[in-house]
């Protein structure tokens, strides 16, 4: 009772803020063809600049403001395997292996081989509890960590809340993994349309986000928490990139994928 008189409350926030960013949309915003001439001119003036873009969609996609919990129903790890520590704390599963093992950081989808004999195997166990390898997270981690997304209304989830972290120390060995997960999933409003990839490439060169001789990875649609209410945490769709800099230096880029704020850290 107490979720339902929230959920009214949360469609009643969302549906006045959507109705005055639309209408502040819809008067200063130009019309179709002027939008797709200024992104044109842009990514042009993006290329001219030495700003390298992986190839993107003009597609228009469609999302929805989400509700969920933490979970409490963590991995239980086989009475079988041995050489680890394990400990939960604010829903959070931490594993520490005794001694790193050499385990890949792309995993394996092989569910069957989530133990090798004594030992765990944390790409297989991430994906047989149900997440996907998150290659633009992995990707702004470097070797330090495979990370690996929970999937929430089709799309992956980049906040703390859903997320199987593998750690790996300097010499590509494993040490260890943490587990969040969210349950009771719930959508606040009907589906609505986001961005496209490519205004969210637009947006964040608006925002001085990218300079010469940067590179943008691909975008991709997903979850983010935006704020907490009365425990559940309300989640909204963001485009993620990661951008690597002409120094080496690699930063990730977040858009909102309704309004087009910038959510960069």
């Amino acid at each position: 009772m107490q979720f339902k008189r929230l959920k009214i409350l949360m469609i009643i926030l969302f549906i006045s803020l959507d109705t005055f960013l639309f209408v502040w949309w819809r008067s200063n915003r130009p019309d179709n063809v002027q939008v797709t001439d200024a992104n044109t001119s842009i990514i042009a003036e993006m290329k001219h600049q030495n700003i390298q873009l992986s190839k993107f969609s003009t597609k228009i996609p469609y999302a929805n403001y989400l509700a969920g919990k933490q979970s409490n129903k963590l991995i239980s790890l086989s009475g079988k395997v041995t050489g680890y520590e394990a400990n939960i704390k604010n829903q959070k599963l931490s594993v520490n292996f005794n001694t790193p093992q050499s385990i890949k950081n792309s995993g394996s989808k092989n569910e069957t081989s989530k133990y090798i004999g004594s030992q765990i195997d944390p790409t297989a166990l991430a994906y047989s509890a149900g997440y996907q390898y998150n290659k633009i997270l992995s990707y702004e981690q470097g070797a330090k960590q495979g990370i690996y997304s929970q999937e929430i209304d089709k799309l992956p989830v980049v906040s703390q809340q859903g997320l199987f972290v593998v750690n790996y120390d300097k010499d590509g060995k494993a040490t260890g993994f943490t587990q969040t997960k969210i349950s009771n999933v719930t959508e606040l409003r009907d589906e609505r349309v986001t961005l496209s990839e490519e205004d969210a490439i637009v947006s964040l060169y608006r925002f001085n986000e990218l300079n010469s001789g940067d590179k943008l990875s691909k975008g991709m649609l997903s979850y983010d928490s935006a704020l907490k209410v009365n425990g559940y945490d309300i989640y909204t769709p963001v485009w993620l990139f990661v951008v690597t800099h002409s120094d080496g230096e690699r930063d990730a880029l977040k858009i909102n994928a309704f309004t087009g704020d910038n959510l960069s850290e």
